[in-house]
């Protein structure tokens, strides 16, 4: 019998099914499937695929893991990922995003800028208040180069 994974890419699968032991961490069968389409739209199920064969058995579930949270996180900040997510101290966002994921529910981008490090130094006294001087450069454009 196909594994959840498998039944969710509508492929057949055996005892030597590469996704059934990716899936092991997840604990209801419904996630297993939400959570293998949701990594195989994002990477594309050959490619996905692929990048399981690739590594050795014994990390093939920290590789899928790791994939799910990686397109979790860039779903929701496409410009950085769940690594800008982690190193702006927003690693809660991609966690609620992956439960958000196996409980079957949709992801959509963010609406409000995540503040890194540096931009989150640029609010003054006030934090309704920014100070752009901070956040941006206002040097004069060369006028020789183009734009």
């Amino acid at each position: 019998m196909s594994c959840n994974g498998c039944r969710a890419l509508r492929k057949g699968c055996g005892e030597s099914c590469i996704l059934r032991p990716c899936l092991e961490w997840i604990e209801s069968p419904r996630a297993q499937s939400n959570a293998t389409l949701f990594v195989s739209k994002f990477f594309g199920r050959s490619d996905l695929l692929s990048f399981i064969a690739a590594v050795p058995e014994s990390k093939r579930p920290a590789l899928f893991q790791s994939l799910l949270f990686e397109a979790c996180g860039r779903t929701v900040n496409p410009v950085n990922g769940a690594v800008g997510l982690l190193s702006t101290g927003n690693w809660h966002v991609c966690q609620t995003a992956v439960n958000t994921v196996l409980a079957g529910g949709t992801l959509r981008p963010l609406t409000a800028p995540i503040l890194t490090n540096e931009a989150s130094d640029a609010f003054d006294s006030s934090p309704k208040i920014w100070n752009f001087q901070k956040c941006f450069s206002l040097k004069p454009r060369d006028a020789s180069r183009p734009i």
